[in-house]
């Protein structure tokens, strides 16, 4: 009389093992199937703005620089090459309250003997002297540092940097650039689901990314932006990563 109430105790244990396994089963399958429909219900996509841009502030400095065994002689020979630089940036356009000058700086050249060890004997002082000019006609600082070289055919000792061109104008723009990268991106999204049967639903996520400022038909770019002071001529660059639902 026991062996049949065993054994069906042990079917019935069978049986509740391999309903619970099909639940356990059945609920695994749902949230692999959930999982993959809601990741099916979304696309991330970039937007892109460009425009170009010519650049609204120019900079142009250098160093005049004078030498000769006796300090005052240097000095006057300083004075005088600093006076030509403004006449000459003056013929340019650049009053000389424009122009930036900083003080003479002062440098020893002591004269080594025999042993090639130095002495305690000036054999020269060396003068160095700095300026910079800032206009907002770039096109205009541009020519003068070029044509500057005709000051060291009169024996001045010139050492001219290149023009740095600046864009200080970038936030008037951003709110722009921002707006038209959002619908590139939309445009985008839209063009990738063409002929699935969905459509570009509600923005669920959206992030920006750096502005980039380079050269006029440059494809330089940075992780961290770029700010081009190279040339007048520009691109200023916005990109956005919008993530959409799909309906």
């Amino acid at each position: 009389m026991r062996y049949p109430i065993s054994r069906f105790a042990g079917t019935a244990a069978l049986g509740a093992c391999l309903a619970l396994g099909m639940i356990v089963s059945t609920w695994i399958g749902a949230r692999t199937v959930l999982r993959i429909k809601v990741r099916d219900t979304t696309i991330r996509v970039k937007g892109f703005a460009e425009r170009r841009i010519d650049a609204d502030i120019a900079v142009w400095s250098g160093d005049l620089t004078t030498r000769d065994a006796d300090l005052a002689t240097a000095m006057a020979q300083m004075e005088a090459h600093r006076a030509r630089l403004l006449d000459y940036l003056a013929t340019m356009g650049f009053e000389h309250a424009s122009v930036g000058v900083a003080a003479v700086g002062i440098d020893k050249l002591y004269r080594t003997g025999e042993t090639r060890m130095r002495t305690n004997e000036i054999e020269q002082y060396v003068l160095k002297q700095h300026f910079e000019v800032k206009a907002g006609d770039v096109r205009r600082i541009a020519a003068t540092a070029t044509q500057s070289s005709g000051l060291l055919k009169e024996g001045i000792e010139l050492a001219s940097q290149t023009p740095r061109y600046l864009f200080t104008r970038l936030n008037d723009l951003k709110l722009d650039l921002l707006e038209e990268a959002t619908r590139n991106a939309r445009a985008r999204a839209e063009r990738l689901i063409a002929g699935s049967g969905s459509r570009i639903g509600m923005l669920r996520k959206a992030s920006q990314g750096v502005f980039q400022i380079t050269p006029a038909h440059s494809t330089r770019v940075s992780d961290y932006g770029e700010n081009d002071t190279t040339r007048i001529e520009k691109s200023v660059r916005a990109v956005v990563t919008i993530e959409y639902e799909v309906e």
